[in-house]
């Protein structure tokens, strides 16, 4: 691929996968300002954002040839071993900062939460790790340092649009950067590594799902965060520090380029 052809893909899927979060965000306070707060249709309004942008990601990933490096075909899962601790850290992580949950809970609610999370988890990663950062490992020569470049790219820009809600206050917001950062870094080396996308998938969904047990059900005000003061927004950086380090381990430890044969 030419670099004029490289950047014309870049952009446009850029623009549209924007396009698709502003969009949900108009619509969620469009909801809000008729008085419509209920749980579902917020929820299922992400859900059909979320389906719109995995559609959005595969078509790119797809015409862009990138099905092996984005790990969603022609690759066998490698070094499965490697995902336990993402597994269990974040979801014991995310479980340790939820605030109580609702014990009384409808069915209805859960089956709509793990639709929601499974959709997040299609979508985030088809998306960032799928497209985004096989794009850019694509394009360039795949040294070591090259992909190194290419996975912090990718990890920074998904810690970046989470600024879209900005609903936490600046240390709020800060934190929510510096937490998907070193997340989107320890989980695109993992795909790298282990060559499939679709376990990836399935841990971030659990630990949306586990994340998000806490609001469900919860007319849409009762979820907005107050502002984070600078001293819980540290805390908060500091509880993800371990995904930093733990995709520092993997670099150092792992090859992350394939030999030649």
């Amino acid at each position: 691929m030419d670099k004029q052809q490289f950047w014309k893909q870049l952009t446009i899927f850029i623009i549209a996968l924007l396009l698709i979060l502003l969009t949900r965000e108009y619509f969620s306070h469009q909801l809000t300002e008729n008085g419509i707060e209920s749980y579902q249709a917020h929820t299922l309004l992400s859900i059909g954002a979320n389906i719109l942008l995995i559609l959005v990601s595969y078509f790119f990933i797809k015409k862009n040839g990138l099905t092996k490096i984005a790990g969603i075909k022609g690759t066998k899962l490698k070094k499965w071993y490697l995902l336990i601790f993402p597994l269990i850290y974040l979801a014991l992580l995310n479980a340790f900062i939820m605030d109580d949950v609702n014990t009384n809970i409808l069915i209805l609610n859960i089956l709509t939460l793990l639709i929601y999370s499974i959709s997040i988890g299609f979508a985030e990663e088809l998306s960032i790790r799928g497209f985004l950062q096989s794009h850019l490992i694509n394009r360039f020569k795949k040294t070591k340092k090259n992909i190194i470049l290419s996975v912090f790219i990718s990890a920074l820009f998904f810690g970046l649009i989470h600024l879209i809600k900005f609903d936490k206050g600046i240390y709020g917001e800060l934190s929510q950067i510096g937490f998907a950062t070193f997340i989107g870094a320890m989980f695109g080396f993992l795909l790298v590594i282990t060559k499939r996308i679709y376990p990836l998938i399935i841990i971030h969904a659990i630990i949306d799902f586990v994340a998000k047990l806490d609001a469900t059900g919860l007319p849409i005000k009762e979820t907005i965060s107050e502002s984070m003061s600078i001293e819980n927004a540290a805390f908060i950086t500091l509880l993800a520090l371990p995904c930093l380090l733990y995709a520092l381990f993997l670099i150092k430890k792992h090859e992350l380029v394939e030999p030649i044969e």
